[in-house]
């Protein structure tokens, strides 16, 4: 769900008032790394980083950013949380813990919200008490740091792959949605 055009359309445009980092990924081609933020078992489809020099930049702008406001930032009260709230909350990154990072509220279900994690490329459910306010547009300016993924044809992960470098090359985008990018890791 979170890999269709629409929905990214809808997302790019609510958290950061521009879609051109869309348009801008279907440009990407040749030897990448990619650090894999998030997949879908027996699909060839991921998210991840695109490990760049820029991108290593702006991840070190945003993540001390947030580090620096997080705990001065108010939790954002029931009321005021509906779908396409951009927002703050705490994200599982692996077995080395949590990182507060922007989100997107995908839905609202009693006393829980469905997030996407804009910068991780995945969705987790979490406490409506747990949402820190995170609208001003600062902190909105850095394009999302992960973006979707297809492994080449006939390649399949068995399991989730979370947290593992894949280097490989992007040979463009997929034939069925243009944003989403082709990728052959390395063999050897």
């Amino acid at each position: 769900m979170e890999m269709r055009s629409s929905f990214l359309l809808h997302m790019l445009r609510d958290c950061f008032k521009n879609v051109t980092w869309l348009l801008s990924i279907t440009k990407v081609l040749g030897k990448a790394g990619l650090l894999v933020m998030d997949s879908i078992p027996q699909t060839p489809y991921f998210w991840a980083i695109h490990l760049t020099e820029e991108c290593h930049q702006n991840m070190q702008k945003l993540f001390a950013a947030l580090a620096e406001v997080e705990s001065e930032l108010p939790f954002l009260a029931s009321q005021d949380i509906q779908r396409g709230t951009r927002c703050l909350a705490e994200c599982i990154v692996g077995d080395e813990g949590s990182a507060w990072n922007r989100c997107w509220v995908l839905d609202k279900v009693e006393n829980l919200a469905v997030v996407f994690f804009v910068d991780f490329g995945h969705s987790h459910t979490v406490p409506l008490h747990a949402l820190r306010k995170l609208d001003k547009d600062e902190f909105w300016a850095i394009s999302p740091l992960a973006q979707p993924f297809m492994l080449q044809e006939g390649v399949f992960p068995p399991q989730v792959m979370m947290r593992q470098i894949l280097e490989g090359e992007v040979f463009g985008p997929s034939p069925r949605e243009a944003h989403i990018l082709m990728f052959a890791p390395k063999v050897g």
